[in-house]
C-alpha cells in the first residue's frame, strides 16, 4: 500500500477491506458500519468508486482498484479455512432463490454437488486473481483476521486501527439458511487439491498475524 506510482492527490481513504465469500465479511461490515458510519462505502456489483471520498472501504472487488486512492490506507482481509468456506459458500447459494446474478443463475441451473462446484473455474480462480489482484501477496496485507477467532482478531484491529467504538462481540450476519453439507473424505481430497494455493495462503496468514 505504500509507495504508489501516479500523481499524488488529495485522499480520505484509510482502510481497504476485501470481503472474500464466506469469512464473516457481512458479520465485519457491522463492526466497519459502526466504526466509519457514512464514511464507509460498501462495494459489490463491480461498482467503480472514487475512494478518496470515504475513509473505509469493504466489498467484493479488486485491490487494485483503490491503490491511487488508498496510498496511505491500510489493506485487511479475513480468511476462513479453505474447506470450510467453500463449503458454506456453496450451501449459501443452494439454499437461497437465484437473484439475476449471472454465475449464481449458472449454479442454479447446473445443480452442482459439492465437488462439481469446488473445480468450478469461477470458484477455483477467484481468490489469487481478484482478491490478490494488484497485491505481492502476504506482504501486502497489513492485517488477515481469522474467522475462527473472529471477536478476537476484530478486537485486535480495533485496538491496531485506534477505533473509537468498541465492536461487539458475537454479531453473526448472512448466514446460511440449512444445515451444512457433509464433507466426505473423497470430496474433501477434491477441495484440497484444487484450493491448494487458498489453504497455504490460510496458514501462513493465520501464523503470521496470530
Amino acid at each position: 500500500l505504500r509507495n504508489r506510482l501516479g500523481r499524488l492527490r488529495p485522499t480520505r481513504l484509510e482502510l481497504i477491506s476485501v470481503h472474500l465469500p464466506k469469512t464473516a465479511g457481512w458479520s465485519f461490515r457491522a463492526a466497519l458500519e459502526a466504526e466509519y458510519g457514512d464514511d464507509l462505502r460498501a462495494v459489490y456489483n463491480s461498482e467503480i468508486v472514487n475512494g478518496r471520498l470515504y475513509r473505509c472501504v469493504h466489498g467484493h472487488f479488486r485491490p487494485r482498484q483503490f491503490w491511487s486512492s488508498g496510498r496511505n490506507a491500510a489493506l485487511v482481509m479475513w480468511m476462513r479455512d479453505p474447506v470450510d468456506r467453500i463449503r458454506s459458500w456453496y450451501d449459501f447459494w443452494d439454499a437461497i432463490e437465484p437473484s439475476g446474478e449471472p454465475h449464481h443463475m449458472a449454479f442454479k441451473d447446473a445443480d452442482m454437488s459439492l465437488a462439481e462446484f469446488a473445480r468450478w473455474e469461477i470458484v477455483t480462480g477467484g481468490f489469487a486473481e481478484i482478491f490478490l489482484d494488484g497485491t505481492d501477496g502476504l506482504d501486502s496485507f497489513d492485517f488477515i483476521g481469522i474467522t475462527e477467532r473472529f471477536d478476537e482478531d476484530l478486537a485486535k484491529l480495533a485496538h491496531q486501527l485506534n477505533w473509537t467504538t468498541t465492536p461487539r462481540p458475537g454479531v453473526r450476519a448472512n448466514t446460511t439458511p440449512k444445515a451444512p453439507t457433509p464433507v466426505d473424505a473423497a470430496t474433501r481430497q477434491v477441495i484440497e487439491r484444487h484450493h491448494e494455493f487458498e489453504i497455504d495462503f490460510y496458514r501462513r496468514a493465520a501464523e503470521r498475524f496470530a
